[in-house]
């Protein structure tokens, strides 16, 4: 067993359910965490978005928002009480992906109904690839799952790096901007580093308090 793996372990009581103690922190950090990945997509995309050669205004950027929200609910829902063959019976929460950000921003900086043309196509493949998982899964070893990971990871180096040193109110690469971005960075580290137990995995929401 690593250390991963005991510290993880420490959360649950001996009947294998978590104390209300240490289940709320832990649901706070997982809520604000999804929260975050949810929203943080679209406001990349409407960023550089155009309709008609017009970019977004600041209320298409929450109606889409509102809409993203919305479709990752019900997706949760039909993971939680599954449809024919859709969904998992598990408590999946579902939610926007990273995954084609890149080419996402690429086609809405063209417009943005070119964008949503290539999810409905992706969509539909992506859904046959997944109702045919069982005949082609062995096919994807671990080396190329994590060469797909890892090349996304590069792919979104420049956006992590322009939304650390940015922000609404001082220019980008301002001192102010990474000081903020630097402390919140260290607190995590220092606190996966150095607290014990199932603390240490609260990292990022103490990240966040900070």
């Amino acid at each position: 067993m690593n250390s991963k793996t005991a510290d993880v372990s420490n959360i649950y009581s001996l009947d294998g359910r978590v104390p209300i103690g240490k289940a709320i922190p832990f649901g706070i950090q997982h809520v604000l965490a999804m929260f975050v990945s949810d929203v943080t997509p679209i406001i990349l995309i409407s960023g550089v978005a155009l309709i008609d050669g017009q970019p977004f205004s600041a209320t298409d950027t929450a109606r889409i928002i509102q809409a993203a929200m919305l479709i990752a609910g019900l997706g949760t829902l039909i993971q939680l009480y599954p449809i024919w063959k859709v969904g998992a019976k598990l408590p999946v929460v579902m939610g926007l992906s990273f995954t084609f950000l890149s080419p996402m921003m690429l086609l809405a900086s063209r417009d943005y109904g070119i964008m949503i043309g290539a999810v409905i196509v992706g969509g539909c493949v992506e859904g046959i690839l997944g109702l045919t998982a069982k005949y082609w899964r062995r096919f994807i070893t671990p080396v190329v799952s994590a060469c797909v990971v890892t090349t996304i990871g590069f792919s979104l180096l420049s956006t992590g790096i322009s939304t650390l040193a940015s922000s609404s109110a001082y220019p980008m690469g301002s001192w102010q901007n990474l000081l903020v971005g630097g402390i919140t960075l260290l607190s995590c580290l220092l606190f996966h580093s150095f607290f014990k137990c199932f603390m240490k995995n609260l990292y990022v929401l103490m990240g966040l308090v900070v």
